[in-house]
């Protein structure tokens, strides 16, 4: 997981663009009637906010709860919701509307996170720094459920029975401050400082350990940090390696990259790797092309790695305990590869307007369409 976007997604900025200047826009609604109507369609049982508002009455929520299998953040026409994928019957549709406040943060994205043993957390970022509102995504009842106020984060990190929140501050030199965290209460246990800025973190949901990078890109450190002890564990990145992702696995992490120096000229086509396994870890470096995504398997030592390489993104599974490279899918123009996510029927890849479900059996890969833009999940 890379540290929360300062930004939204073109798509997103695209899709409000569209919104504002399409022919013969429907009028909206006034803000008080806009507020009981999304109260209405999320099931959301908090009492009414002095400036809460959610636009989109006139989007059709959809049922398929127990079919999804994983969820991400859609942006309709302008409106964010949050959409279940069910990779079986490749479809995808909204589930619940985001719900919105006149203090919400117009730039930084909000998080969506799933939790060990499955529960999904949705936080929704504020102005000027002040703390995440955080709901719980109730597949039981269908609705989410607000959890209250937290502090502004940069990464939900969850372990196996604890979450990390880095709060790596944009070019901060001085650190990043994790704080350990109680999912259930979600009281702050215990906070670790980790020195430098923070440039990528990672979790490993099967251990109570999370990885972080830290630093400049010509400068980077990799740290385990052990949540239950608050032990920290750090290294130099591997040398000659752009590293652009990090993964956690088995509470190791995993860093990786690209050749820092590559020749000019024709680029191969296929990404071809380089993997170095030690005790405190490994690295996993292409010769060419740039890491979209690296994403642990629950619960094994399998790590895949989305590169992307010219108009292709490749898939490639790796055994960090052997070195050896499994398998690998190619998937052709699907366009920039936004988030790869693991869920029962394979290896979900976003785009930001549709997800390939990748078998990862056959190496086959099924499209199907979002429906909105990508924003988070």
């Amino acid at each position: 997981m890379r540290p929360r976007t300062t930004a939204r997604t073109t798509a997103r900025t695209a899709a409000r663009t569209a919104a504002r200047t399409a022919v013969a826009p429907i009028a909206r609604a006034p803000r008080a009637s806009r507020v009981a109507a999304v109260l209405v369609a999320s099931g959301l049982l908090a009492a009414l906010t002095a400036g809460c508002s959610t636009p989109g009455e006139d989007i059709t929520l959809g049922k398929d709860w127990d079919g999804a299998q994983s969820y991400v953040v859609v942006d309709i026409a302008g409106t964010e919701a949050v959409a279940g994928v069910n990779p079986l019957t490749r479809t995808a549709e909204p589930l619940a509307l985001v719900p919105r406040h006149d203090d919400d943060d117009d730039v930084l994205a909000p998080q969506l996170v799933r939790l060990s043993g499955g529960r999904w957390v949705l936080a929704v970022p504020r102005k000027d720094g002040r703390p995440d509102r955080l709901y719980r995504l109730d597949e039981g009842s269908r609705k989410l459920v607000e959890q209250g106020d937290h502090d502004a984060l940069h990464a939900i990190l969850p372990g196996r029975t604890l979450v990390a929140d880095a709060k790596g501050l944009d070019g901060a030199r001085a650190g990043t401050e994790v704080l350990v965290k109680d999912p259930k209460r979600w009281n702050v246990q215990r906070k670790v400082q980790v020195p430098g800025a923070l440039a990528h973190a990672s979790a490993d949901p099967a251990s109570d350990t999370v990885c972080l990078a830290t630093g400049s890109p010509q400068d980077l450190t990799v740290h385990a940090l052990e949540l239950t002890g608050g032990k920290l564990t750090s290294r130099r990145a591997p040398s000659g390696t752009d590293v652009q992702g990090l993964a956690c696995s088995g509470g190791k992490p995993v860093a990786a990259g690209v050749k820092a120096t590559r020749p000019d000229g024709d680029q191969p086509a296929d990404a071809t790797f380089t993997i170095a396994v030690t005790d405190a870890g490994a690295s996993i470096t292409a010769d060419t092309g740039r890491i979209e995504d690296i994403q642990v398997q629950d619960g094994t030592a399998t790590v895949a790695v989305a590169v992307a390489v010219g108009e292709r993104t490749e898939i490639v599974e790796v055994d960090t305990r052997s070195g050896k490279e499994l398998r690998r899918t190619g998937l052709k123009g699907t366009g920039a590869l936004r988030a790869l996510r693991r869920a029962d029927a394979g290896w979900l890849a976003y785009t930001q307007d549709a997800v390939s479900v990748v078998d990862p059996g056959t190496g086959k890969a099924r499209t199907f369409g979002l429906p909105g833009a990508y924003v988070a999940g």
